[in-house]
C-alpha cells in the first residue's frame, strides 16, 4: 500500500500507512490507561508523594518500598513463600506487576511490598491504578497499616484495605474494608463491596479519602462505601485509631481463609499496579 490520502481543509494531505497506524495505536493505548477516572475533588489537592513505576530498573523503587518475606501462613494460611525476588515483583512498561507462581515441586512464591518506615501519612485521598487477578486460589489486595503501632498490635492500631478480592470466596465482589479493636477480622467494624466489571484485563482506580471525620471509598471515581468517625468520649481509639500514619501494602496471597482452595492447573497469577498516588 503506497499511502492514505486525508483532507485537511481543501488540501489533500498523502499519509504514510504505517506511520497513521502508529498514531491510531498511541492515541488508543493513551485514551485506554486515561479513561479511568479519579474523584474530581483531587484537581484541588496537592499530590505530596506518588511512584509511577516508570523508572529504568526492573527493581521497585527502594526509596519507596520493602518487601516482607517468608512463608509462615501470614496469620491467614496462606499458602505462598512471599520474596524479594525479580520473578515475583518486578517494574516494566510504566508499571508495577507482581507475580504469584507454582514451582515444579508445586511450591507457591509471591510478593509483598510495603512502605514501613519510608512512605506513611496520616489523612489525605490514596489512589492506585490497578488490573487484579479474578484466579480462584488468589487474593490481592491494596492496603494501609499503621506505620509505628502507636495504640498496640493489630488490630488496636487499625487496617483500611482500599481493595481486596477474593474469587473463591467472594466471586466477583471487590471489598473495601476498616479494621479496628472495635471491630475486626470476620467481623469488620465497616465493609462494603462492589462489583468491579473485566477486573483482570482493565484498569480501573481504587482510592480512599481519609479525613478526621470518615473513611470514604472509592472505585473508578465513585464513591461506594463510609465509615464515619464515631467520636466515642471514652477510648476513642478502640474506634477509631484512624488518626496516626499509615503505610501502604501491595501483596498478592494466594489460597488462605480468603484466598481458599487453589485450582490444580492453575500455574501464575498477576496483579498489575500502574501508579500509588498520595494527596492532601
Amino acid at each position: 500500500m503506497e499511502g492514505i490520502y486525508l483532507f485537511h481543509g481543501d488540501v489533500m494531505v498523502r499519509a504514510n500507512f504505517w506511520v497513521l497506524m502508529a498514531v491510531l495505536m498511541q492515541a488508543l493505548f493513551f485514551s485506554c490507561r486515561q479513561g479511568v477516572k479519579s474523584p474530581d475533588f483531587v484537581k484541588d489537592m496537592k499530590l505530596v508523594w506518588s511512584d509511577e513505576f516508570d523508572g529504568e530498573s526492573d527493581c521497585p523503587d527502594e526509596e519507596n518500598w520493602d518487601w516482607n518475606e517468608g512463608a509462615h501462613g501470614w496469620g491467614n494460611s496462606e499458602v505462598q513463600n512471599y520474596t524479594k525476588e525479580r520473578a515475583n515483583s518486578y517494574v516494566s512498561k510504566g508499571s508495577l506487576k507482581i507475580v504469584a507462581q507454582k514451582d515444579a515441586k508445586g511450591k507457591w512464591t509471591s510478593a509483598r511490598l510495603i512502605s514501613r518506615w519510608k512512605k506513611a501519612f496520616t489523612y489525605g485521598y490514596i489512589e492506585f491504578r490497578a488490573k487484579v487477578p479474578d484466579r480462584k486460589g488468589s487474593w490481592p489486595a491494596l492496603w494501609m497499616m499503621s506505620d509505628k503501632n502507636e495504640y498496640g498490635q493489630w488490630p488496636r492500631s487499625g487496617e483500611i484495605d482500599v481493595m481486596e478480592h477474593a474469587a473463591s470466596t467472594w466471586q466477583d465482589k471487590t471489598y473495601g474494608t476498616a479494621h479496628c479493636k472495635a471491630g475486626y477480622g470476620g467481623n469488620p467494624v465497616k465493609s462494603e463491596y462492589i462489583i468491579v466489571e473485566n477486573i483482570e484485563k482493565k484498569w480501573h482506580t481504587y482510592g480512599v479519602l481519609w479525613t478526621e471525620d470518615a473513611i470514604t471509598w472509592y472505585c473508578d471515581g465513585k464513591p461506594y462505601s463510609e465509615y464515619k468517625n464515631p467520636r466515642d468520649e471514652q477510648k476513642s481509639e478502640n474506634s477509631w485509631p484512624f488518626d496516626k500514619d499509615f503505610y501502604i501494602i501491595i501483596n498478592l496471597a494466594m489460597g488462605g481463609s480468603l484466598g481458599g482452595s487453589i485450582p490444580k492447573e492453575l500455574d501464575s497469577c498477576q496483579m498489575e499496579v500502574d501508579y500509588v498516588r498520595w494527596y492532601q
